[in-house]
Parts: structure tokens; sequence; C-alpha cells
């Protein structure tokens, strides 16, 4: 496996560990259960923080810089949709 197979495979079990992570917590029977994985959460949080950040700076992840128009429609859309849904209640 070349370095960004490993650096991605390793963030994408990062990214499963904290999903599932937060299913523990929402689960979790007692509070110091809880507080025990909540302390977990973050490592695994930090830790994906830092390999993304790896990964970004060597290259693995591109950001493109997308155009002000598409920006501002979007955004027209969403607080369309969220004004729908403050309408319906």
């Amino acid at each position: 496996m070349t370095e960004k197979e490993y650096t991605m495979d390793i963030l994408d079990t990062l990214k499963s560990l904290s999903v599932n992570m937060t299913y523990a917590l929402n689960e979790a029977s007692c509070e110091k259960l809880y507080k025990e994985y909540f302390k977990m959460f973050e490592q695994i949080n930090k830790y994906t923080k830092e390999v993304f950040d790896l990964a970004y700076k060597k290259g693995f992840y591109q950001l493109e810089e997308e155009e002000s128009k598409k920006v501002k429609s979007a955004i027209k859309t969403l607080s369309q949709e969220l004004e729908s849904c403050n309408s319906e209640k």
C-alpha cells in the first residue's frame, strides 16, 4: 500500500469510530460510562482532525475554490428551505 492509501484508510477508520462512538454515547447506561466514552470520543476526534490535516498537507485532499455565484445560490436555496421548515411549525 502507498502512503496515501494507509493515510486514507486510517482516516476512514477514525471517522467510522467517531460515528460509532456517538451511538455508544447515546446508549450509555450510566453517567460514569458516558463520561468514559466521551473521553474516548474526544481523543478519536482529535486524532481524526490530525490525520485529516496530515492528508491535506500531503495533498491527498484537494479543496477547490467555488464561484461566488454558486455559493450565493446555495445559500439562497438553503435559506428558503429553512424558512419553509419554520413556517410549517
